[in-house]
């Protein structure tokens, strides 16, 4: 468990390949889905626990660092077609935002905006698997899995501008 100044408490469960899990503790967690993911894995792991490849440059990254998350080996579990948009979120940029049309043509499914969402909306390493980056149409904020209120402070430690309810036009990479 990691305790950090603007994201929070974060469970994190980890394999040899990489980060597994996420869990946003300060938000209310389906933890029969974690136990689903990665059954292996006790609830009650302390901060010394969590390996210095993932512990340090997520720290670095809460405290304002250009560090980006993506960047951490991971360990996706998922359906194929989830590995697909997981892996083109995680190709969305440190402080750039993409459109869900945008991801679903990454992904390779462009008419596919719904799935997308719902794929994104069972992303089990948020922050790492960059669904914050993901915005609606007319540059609109959109929804977060993990609330509104995580996804700017998510968005402003990458320097992401936002405007009231819209994203600043600059960081928008559109179709």
């Amino acid at each position: 468990m990691l305790d950090l100044a603007h994201l929070g408490r974060l469970h994190l469960a980890w394999s040899a390949h990489g980060l597994v899990w996420i869990e946003q503790l300060a938000l209310d967690v389906d933890h029969d889905a974690r136990v689903r993911w990665l059954p292996e894995v006790p609830r009650d792991a302390s901060a010394s626990d969590v390996p210095a490849r993932f512990a340090d440059p997520l720290r670095a990254f809460d405290a304002g660092a250009p560090i980006d998350p993506a960047t951490l080996d991971v360990d996706l579990r998922g359906t194929e077609f989830q590995n697909r948009v997981w892996s083109a979120l995680r190709a969305v940029g440190r402080g750039q935002v993409r459109t869900y049309a945008g991801l679903a043509a990454d992904a390779g499914s462009p008419r596919a905006m719904r799935a997308v969402g719902m794929a994104m909306s069972r992303n089990p390493i948020p922050i790492v698997v960059p669904c914050h980056r993901i915005i609606a149409q007319g540059s609109r904020i959109g929804g977060y899995t993990g609330g509104l209120p995580r996804k700017r402070v998510l968005l402003a430690l990458e320097g992401v501008g936002i405007d009231g309810d819209r994203v600043i036009g600059s960081q928008l990479s559109l179709l």
